[in-house]
């Protein structure tokens, strides 16, 4: 019978330490008094890690929080932005927010452009010093929610020339049931994944060349949007008219298409990740006629019939990678493909981000862009713009986060090689540092 008493004292066993288990045993210490530390089968994911099949945990991971500075900045911060919160009450049944909303960025490039001419004899070199500083964007706007189906944006720019300027967006979404909505208004058409980012959600000040050059203006349109599960749908159309105000309703216009598959969850070693694909389609019926595709039109400039966009961003951690591969074509046909790594040395406060992009044609002078602040010729203008059939930019550089992605501090270097053999084989290269200041609310 005694052996039988041993029965539960064995099963205490397997949760106590090595020197308990002894003294019980041997008589010395009673089984009632030990003290049990049950540990759940689940233990290694409940702290972050996995268990292999054999019950070992591997690679335990603790989530990366806030720096102390990034907390910090959020203690004095808070109670200052969230004045610009002029309504907000849910009970009211007309206005539940009204916020105001805007952006002011200013950049700087310093460094030397040069060019190298074919001749007949020998290549000759032109160097030029860019020195540029400029207020890049500066856009203030507000947005209200109403009659809790209802979101209304409206957005003026006041930086760049009268071509940029004036109203950059208003809109209104509304939802029609849950995870289907309709909207309505002048608002950007869905081409790259640069493009699709807000101005102040952008990891480098400039985007890349094949975006700029590509992305359609912003329009009077409608777009249709569903969401099911991981996978979301848009579906729209936008006047082929151009206004820095409210567009007209002109021409057969642009059919827009997207849809998106984005998920949320852990590796197996626990670390959250999220990854998301995307797919955008933008078909040009007016042709040579169309005001917003291009949005900046010049003397080398082309229109474009199709516009097809792929790529995707992951973020795992502190680590981050977004890519696409962009095709348009029409007059002139281009493609390109740009990545964009990062990754936060101090979370939510330091962020060190690189890219390459990667752009090319098969005919003459189809790719144009610029340099520093005139990177995007619908800022700058014309007088900015450099042409070539083969372009490639590597930029590596910190983005220092002073209060999220409200007060941003960015500096980098880059260096790009255009050229233009298919012309007069003539070659440009640059090596500029850039640097840029961001406040947003």
């Amino acid at each position: 019978m005694k052996s039988l008493y041993l029965i539960p004292t064995l099963g205490l066993l397997v949760h106590l330490h090595a020197n308990e288990a002894l003294e019980i045993l041997e008589g010395r210490k009673d089984a009632a008094d030990a003290v049990v530390t049950v540990v759940p089968d689940d233990a290694a994911l409940i702290q972050g890690g996995t268990a292999s099949a054999d019950g070992k945990v591997t690679k335990p991971f603790i989530p990366s929080e806030p720096s102390a500075f990034s907390k910090k900045s959020h203690e004095i911060l808070d109670p200052i932005w969230s004045k610009t919160t002029i309504i907000k009450e849910e009970e009211n049944p007309y206005i539940q927010e009204l916020t105001m909303i805007g952006l002011f960025e200013a950049t700087g490039a310093w460094g030397q452009v040069e060019t190298t001419t074919a001749t007949a004899t020998a290549p000759t070199a032109t160097q030029r010093n860019l020195d540029d500083i400029a207020m890049r964007r500066a856009q203030l706007g507000a947005r209200m929610k109403a009659f809790y189906r209802t979101e209304v944006t409206g957005v003026v720019e006041m930086a760049g020339n009268s071509r940029m300027n004036g109203i950059q967006t208003l809109k209104a979404r509304t939802e029609i049931y849950e995870n289907t909505g309709i909207t309505i208004g002048k608002f950007r058409p869905l081409s790259t994944q640069e493009n699709g980012m807000p101005d102040g959600e952008l990891l480098t000040n400039e985007r890349s060349l094949m975006s700029n050059m590509i992305a359609p203006a912003d329009s009077l349109g409608v777009m249709f949007d569903a969401k099911n599960k991981d996978w979301s749908y848009n579906l729209g159309w936008f006047s082929g008219d151009y206004s820095n105000m409210i567009p007209n309703v002109k021409d057969n216009g642009l059919i827009n298409a997207g849809m998106a598959y984005e998920t949320t969850g852990k590796t197996e070693t626990g670390v959250p990740l999220r990854s998301r694909w995307y797919l955008n389609l933008l078909h040009n019926l007016d042709k040579d006629g169309s005001e917003v595709l291009p949005r900046h039109p010049h003397g080398f400039s082309a229109y474009y019939d199709d516009i097809i966009s792929t790529g995707f961003s992951v973020q795992q951690d502190r680590f981050g990678l977004q890519g696409d591969f962009t095709l348009a074509r029409g007059d002139k046909n281009a493609w390109g493909f740009t990545l964009t790594p990062s990754y936060w040395i101090m979370p939510n406060t330091i962020q060190l981000v690189g890219r390459y992009h990667y752009a090319d044609t098969d005919q003459i002078n189809a790719l144009s862009g610029g340099y520093g602040t005139s990177t995007d010729p619908f800022f700058s203008g014309n007088e900015s713009v450099i042409n070539g059939d083969e372009y490639h930019s590597f930029y590596f550089g910190a983005n220092v986060h002073l209060y999220e992605n409200r007060m941003i501090i960015s500096n980098g270097i880059e260096y790009s090689i255009f050229k233009d053999e298919l012309d007069t084989g003539d070659e440009t290269k640059s090596l500029l540092w850039q640097s840029g200041a961001r406040l947003s609310f």
